[in-house]
């Protein structure tokens, strides 16, 4: 496997934005509206992360009206999403630098896109793939394999950035490295235990690690270059 890294496929939420306040208010009132007694199960709801909506909400054993109502709630709270300090830079930086970057999210296309436009992303983002879209959702390989089609490189080229198990078993069965990051919502052991090839608790430790992977190797005296 090559060191040098041509594409980065990023989870969105908990990973490049910070949402989880979104969640919790959205799944509240969606509950609320849907009857659910016993208020809404935001700890079981956020390990699931990174699976399409429809699916979590069938796990959890929620009323299937529950999907739709937190796709409206949280759709009109969009505007609150923020990005985590560091991450604008760091897309400009590998964009800059002529690597790829991708997003991979359980988030439905529509408010994907809404996200990315009001965080002011959505030019660096060449390539987007949801549970909209033709590929089957995470855990499966597929999104990350339509990903790296679409920029035309091996997956052996790119790495997966994500915070949750979904993100770590559809890089891991895609034959990407993986990096899991301990700044989003989702319980970090469980990311932790499907066998990233790196784990990183800081934002700024990723930016140093996509730093090692991504600048061009250096030249000593003119001669070959030297990794």
């Amino acid at each position: 496997m090559s060191a040098q890294v041509k594409a980065v496929l990023f989870d969105l939420d908990g990973t490049l934005a910070e949402t989880a306040h979104i969640t919790a208010a959205a799944l509240t009132r969606a509950c609320a509206q849907a009857g659910v007694a016993g208020g809404p199960p935001l700890t079981e709801f956020h390990a699931l992360s990174g699976l399409p909506l429809e699916e979590i909400v069938g796990r959890l054993g929620l009323p299937g009206e529950v999907a739709e109502l937190y796709r409206a709630a949280a759709g009109a709270m969009v505007t609150e999403a923020r990005l985590f300090p560091g991450a604008l830079t760091l897309l400009s930086v590998l964009r800059a630098r002529g690597v790829r970057v991708g997003v991979i999210t359980g988030k439905d296309r529509p408010r994907a896109l809404a996200t990315l436009d009001h965080l002011k992303i959505g030019d660096l983002v060449e390539a987007l793939a949801t549970p909209s879209d033709p590929p089957a959702p995470k855990p499966s390989p597929e999104g990350v394999w339509w990903l790296c089609q679409e920029f035309g490189i091996p997956t052996e080229d790119a790495v997966l950035v994500g915070d949750s198990a979904a993100d770590m078993a559809a890089g891991r069965a895609a034959g990407v490295r993986t990096v899991a990051c301990g700044w989003g919502v989702g319980r970090f052991e469980t990311p932790a235990r499907h066998g990233p090839w790196r784990v990183i608790t800081r934002f700024g430790e990723l930016t140093v690690l996509l730093d090692g992977l991504t600048l061009p190797p250096t030249r000593v005296d003119g001669g070959a270059p030297h990794t």
